[in-house]
């Protein structure tokens, strides 16, 4: 069965390709159908010439400036990316909206089981912000903790237009909305300050359906 896949490749390019499939392709879903993924990279990234049927553009791999405060951070692809996700889940899609210096490292969205979405920025300093929205838990069983694990619960905090559960990991902060229900959203932050960490999580931005 072939696997569906787009690819967006680029330092800061918009260029779109379909890879091609074959043997080694994830297996498509129960019914048959194929399980599309769609991945979208913003930063410097090395992809099998065999998958390559466009340049990537010259970049630096910081968000563009019109997406300040507007937009989904990263180029013109990432926000496709973000818009085609959108038109194909039942449930809100949400994209970080970030200051200069952050890049979109990687993503991927499949509509397998209710559909799941992840997407990883990159920041000054090393640091990372991940999302996983939708069926997260999938595959992981029925214990929230296997799936959506924190040491600590500090309180509430806004993530766009929902209020979600703020905690602690030992290595870094977790903001979960309908932790361990399906649809969920979770977004988890490295070398970020709590008090970034939160305005991220409260600038985070609904995205509107579209091409």
């Amino acid at each position: 069965m072939l696997l569906v896949a787009v690819v967006v490749i680029g330092c800061g390019g918009d260029g779109l390709t379909s890879a091609p499939t074959g043997p080694d392709a994830t297996p498509a879903t129960p019914s048959g159908e194929p399980t599309p993924v769609a991945t979208a990279v913003d930063g410097p990234t090395t992809t099998p010439s065999s998958e390559q049927t466009a340049s990537p553009t010259a970049g630096n791999g910081s968000p563009s400036p019109s997406a300040a405060a507007t937009a989904c951070s990263g180029n013109a692809a990432n926000v496709a990316f973000f818009r085609q996700a959108a038109s194909a889940m039942s449930w809100a899609v949400y994209c970080a909206v970030l200051p200069d210096g952050w890049f979109v490292e990687s993503g991927s969205y499949r509509l397998a089981n209710g559909g799941r979405l992840e997407v990883t920025y990159r920041g000054p300093g090393n640091a990372d912000l991940a999302i996983a929205e939708g069926n997260i838990c999938d595959g992981l069983g029925p214990d929230v903790e296997a799936c959506a694990p924190r040491d600590a619960l500090i309180g509430s905090a806004a993530l766009a237009d929902r209020t979600g559960e703020l905690g602690r990991l030992a290595n870094g902060l977790v903001l979960d909305v309908d932790r361990g229900a399906n649809p969920s959203w979770r977004v988890t932050g490295l070398g970020i300050s709590e008090a970034d960490f939160g305005a991220i999580g409260a600038a985070m931005l609904r995205v509107a359906p579209g091409g």
